[in-house]
């Protein structure tokens, strides 16, 4: 397999966080991916999308007891 945007061939399989936005938050979701090592370009098959779908829209309609992994703070002037 060739990488589509660089063209490289060295793609390795990789545990990866996908992140869901949710209202303010923003929720990571491990997966595995075939990930280029030259430019980070991610592929995912079919079931890992479906997976990814599946879960964001339970998260989206139901409530969920996420672990709160640190904060995200913003500075404005």
């Amino acid at each position: 397999m060739k990488c589509i945007i660089c063209h490289s061939e060295d793609i390795q399989v990789k545990d990866v966080k996908e992140e869901i936005h949710f209202q303010n938050n923003i929720i990571y979701v491990h997966v595995q991916a075939n990930v280029c090592h030259s430019c980070g370009e991610r592929y995912y098959d079919r079931n890992t999308v479906r997976y990814l779908e599946e879960t964001e829209e339970k998260i989206k309609s139901s409530h969920f007891d996420f672990q709160e992994v640190g904060k995200v703070l913003e500075y404005k002037n």
